[in-house]
């Protein structure tokens, strides 16, 4: 199996990467807004719902900032 690693994006306004292998595909922080972050995933062919977690590094704004909604979605 292949390792696959996507950024959604990385910066003072919000940090993403999308890490798979095979069927699991795990959320590595999620600083963006639930409309954005579905639009980013969008862009890999990925729904929120095919999301098997989300990893938050740490507690910064830019990191964490939709990973309540997301993770309610």
């Amino acid at each position: 199996m292949t390792l696959r690693f996507a950024s959604l994006g990385s910066g003072s306004e919000g940090n993403a990467l999308l890490v798979a292998v095979g069927k699991t595909h795990v959320l590595m922080d999620c600083g963006f807004g639930l409309q954005d972050t579905i639009m980013r995933l969008a862009r890999l062919d990925m729904t929120p719902e095919q999301l098997s977690g989300i990893v938050v590094t740490h507690e910064h704004g830019d990191h964490i900032g939709g990973v309540a909604k997301l993770a309610r979605k």
